[in-house]
């Protein structure tokens, strides 16, 4: 009889250890197609956003203009980033030099480019407003940028940030279920041992307390493989990118390669723990 139970106990504690070994795995695979997805839509967004802030909006000036004042109360808008006057005269040797035309010959004519005030903002979704509000200034003729190419940018940033939230909670409910389905694969395996507590007197406290902890190790252990994993990939892809496709600029730095990596893994544990916390519950009032 007690041979009958050391072998049975002894396959229980086989099945148990595949379970959480199966119950990592699964994890990994759910974390990585959630941290990549994260990594791709914070990736488009910042490029989306560093393209339209890179949108200059000129403010062309009439000749008799006072450009320090206008620059002045330009620059004083706190959604001004920042703000250059270009003087007429400067205006001309960049459009000569750009048309391969000698500067000094165009001294022999009137100059018929205008002074400017080169505009740019902090945030992309400012830039209709801040143009708009540069054009209602005395002294300002005309007020320029890339209109259609600006909206078409930040309404695709913005499309990102929407998009992005609502496929994130959908991945992260999916990333919930498999963690919960799978931790009550290993409760239903050792659920031997917690018929035997509950026999004894033990209280659901006390049974979920180690059921949590296995699901808070889970959720680590899958995390880190998964950081490890999407971390080692994406720096191999930032310094591919750069090497051959220099266009294209992605969220790089020490900080935040460590605090996604740290973002994985806390996101695992969470992940392990509710998920645990769920099919305990859930068990324990069926039982």
């Amino acid at each position: 009889m007690t041979k009958y139970i050391f072998c049975t106990g002894g396959v229980v504690s086989s099945i148990g250890k595949g379970i959480t070994v199966a119950s990592i795995g699964n994890l990994t695979i759910a974390l990585l197609v959630l941290g990549a997805f994260a990594l791709g839509a914070i990736n488009l967004d910042y490029m989306a956003g560093m393209q339209a802030s890179s949108t200059v909006v000129h403010v062309y000036l009439e000749p008799d203009a006072d450009w320090g004042a206008i620059e002045n109360t330009l620059y004083g808008d706190p959604r001004v980033k920042d703000s250059e006057f270009v003087s007429a005269d400067a205006n001309l040797q960049k459009w000569a030099k750009m048309n391969g035309i000698d500067p000094d010959a165009l001294k022999i004519i009137n100059n018929p480019l205008p002074a400017e005030v080169l505009v740019t903002v902090v945030d992309p979704d400012d830039i209709a407003a801040v143009a708009d509000a540069a054009g209602a200034l005395d002294g300002v003729e005309e007020v320029e940028y890339s209109r259609a190419v600006t909206e078409q940018i930040v309404r695709l940033s913005n499309g990102i940030k929407t998009s992005g939230l609502l496929v994130g909670i959908l991945l992260v409910g999916g990333t919930m279920l498999v963690v919960s389905t799978t931790i009550r694969l290993t409760i239903y395996a050792r659920r031997r041992e917690i018929r035997i507590m509950q026999l004894v007197g033990a209280t659901n406290g006390f049974i979920r307390a180690p059921l949590l902890l296995e699901g808070a190790f889970q959720g680590v252990a899958g995390g880190f493989v998964s950081a490890v994993f999407l971390v080692l990939a994406y720096v191999y892809v930032h310094a591919y990118l750069a090497q051959n496709l220099q266009f294209l600029k992605l969220v790089y730095s020490t900080q935040f390669i460590v605090a996604y990596g740290l973002g994985l893994v806390l996101a695992g544990t969470v992940f392990g723990v509710c998920g645990a916390l769920i099919s305990t519950n859930r068990y324990l009032t069926e039982t």
